[in-house]
């Protein structure tokens, strides 16, 4: 038995029926303390205005009633936990099929970046604003694995290399 998924469809001005464009999907992959807050400042609902939001963060008291949240138990730097965090989001992301991973740092951003990578997603990495001087652990290891990896001050693009791009005050 064949099964067939239905195509969203609409009608346009000429009455020609016209397939309708899926929202285009992120996937945010953040800790739920600073870190959802800088997420949720560089996101606004303007910016994700027409997009599908996906959250993969800890629950908390803040996010525990929160729509479209996936939550890890957090691993901080026990490094066993890591790999049940890697699979669930290959599960993820699998089914939700999203177009980017954001992130702006912390434990579930290395297996959520590490795994967009293996699946061929593009991925986005905005560096903790409160760092100034040194690297974040997170940013460390997801640099490499990143598409587009951000920091909020001109002299950490010395810390982290080439790749690295300065955008000004982003948040």
């Amino acid at each position: 038995m064949i099964s067939r998924k239905k195509q969203k469809t609409k009608i346009n001005e000429n009455n020609k029926i016209e397939k309708q464009k899926k929202p285009f999907k992120i996937a945010c992959a953040v800790s739920a303390g600073g870190h959802l807050t800088e997420m949720n400042m560089i996101l606004s609902k303007e910016v994700l205005e027409g997009c599908k939001k996906i959250l993969l963060t800890e629950k908390t008291k803040r996010t525990e009633n929160m729509k479209g949240v996936y939550f890890f138990k957090p691993f901080s730097y026990n490094p066993l936990p890591f790999i049940p965090a890697f699979l669930r989001c290959y599960i993820i992301f699998r089914r939700e099929k999203p177009d980017l991973v954001f992130s702006t740092g912390a434990e579930i951003a290395v297996p959520a970046i590490l795994v967009a990578k293996l699946l061929g997603i593009k991925t986005m990495f905005i560096d903790d604003a409160m760092r100034v001087k040194t690297p974040t652990l997170a940013g460390k290891i997801c640099y490499p694995f990143t598409d587009i990896f951000l920091v909020p001050y001109f002299q950490m693009k010395e810390v982290y290399g080439k790749k690295t791009r300065y955008w000004g005050g982003i948040i």
